[in-house]
């Protein structure tokens, strides 16, 4: 029998790894394979270079497209394999510089191609990509927001739904995500490093700066909602699965996920967490805002959705399904789309 950790993971995160370029397959494979916290890099990065292996061979034979989506599955796997690793930094470090080199490889073979980009921010880089949809001059533009144990590689599948709707999407790694954790921690004032990679974005001159939404996941959906609050640019919010507030929530989480924080948000994670807030920010919010949460995620209740519409002053849309989980994971096939539409309609 697998150790308590391992349950746990994989009971807590199986919709959000299925989700995610990971087959029904796979995942069972992995759960008989890992019993003990300590195998759990090992074992996902052994499957990881399985996809690199695909990968390299489809591309040898000059298969781009299959090349390509083998790169993102493979960085995917090595995403979960430093998912909540950070007390091992040497496997941390090396899965994250893995998964680094397989986007990279995977940049220009998938269809639309990638373009990866950084941001320096505060003497520091803040890594990203950005799609755009083929034959669209001047795109609207979405940038994502990962969550806090989360990545931008994650929300590949999501960008890939905006995309096909005509919409370029961008994602970023900023402090306290990804391989930024290594030198920076989540902070509360979150908006200030998503301004500086709008700015970036928008200056580049060939996406549409005034069809700009922000959207995330998690932390990244409160982190959306403050950047809409503090910069007027941006004309339409999406938030999946947040909060009015995650105070209070540190002692209450799992063992693994309580170390885990510690690479995100910094020794004291719970006091990083009891800072973050849309309060003095909701009440800023006049561009339309989509919530989306579960009924079933009791890590972030529709009830922190409706404390944030109560104070917005813009149009709010909050959708409630019954049997979601957090970020609504297990309905993926249908929230993504469905955000996809929304946001289209938004910035038609």
């Amino acid at each position: 029998m697998a150790d308590r950790d391992v349950e746990v993971t994989f009971e807590r995160f199986e919709w959000r790894i299925l989700s995610q370029y990971v087959s029904p397959w796979e995942l069972d494979f992995l759960r008989k394979e890992i019993q003990t916290w300590d195998q759990w890099y090992d074992s996902w990065a052994r499957a990881a270079v399985r996809h690199v292996d695909i990968a390299d061979e489809a591309a040898r034979a000059g298969h781009a497209r299959t090349a390509g989506n083998s790169y993102i599955r493979a960085g995917l796997f090595y995403h979960w394999a430093t998912f909540l690793y950070g007390h091992d930094q040497d496997r941390f470090t090396a899965g994250m510089e893995a998964m680094n080199m397989c986007w990279e490889k995977a940049a220009a073979l998938v269809d639309p191609p990638m373009e990866l980009f950084t941001v320096p921010f505060e003497g520091i880089n803040l890594p990203g990509y950005l799609i755009r949809p083929p034959e669209i001059p001047r795109p609207p533009i979405v940038l994502l927001v990962p969550g806090g144990d989360s990545t931008k590689e994650e929300l590949y599948d999501f960008a890939s739904h905006i995309v096909a709707r005509g919409m370029a999407a961008a994602a970023f790694d900023g402090p306290g995500q990804g391989y930024v954790s290594a030198v920076a921690n989540i902070r509360p004032d979150f908006e200030v490093p998503i301004r500086a990679v709008v700015d970036r974005l928008l200056a580049r001159g060939d996406l549409d700066a005034d069809r700009l939404a922000v959207g995330g996941i998690s932390y990244g959906g409160l982190f959306a909602c403050r950047a809409a609050a503090f910069d007027d640019r941006v004309k339409a919010v999406v938030s999946v699965s947040s909060w009015y507030s995650p105070a209070g929530r540190y002692p209450d989480l799992d063992r693994v996920s309580q170390i885990a924080l510690r690479q995100y948000m910094g020794e004291d994670a719970a006091a990083v967490m009891d800072s973050i807030t849309m309060a003095g920010a909701a009440a800023h919010i006049t561009a339309p805002l989509l919530q989306v949460y579960g009924a079933l995620d009791k890590a972030s209740p529709p009830e922190e959705a409706y404390r944030v519409e109560a104070e917005v002053q813009g149009p709010a849309t909050t959708l409630v399904f019954d049997d979601g989980v957090h970020v609504c994971n297990n309905l993926h096939h249908i929230v993504r789309p469905l955000i996809g539409d929304w946001l289209a309609d938004r910035l038609a």
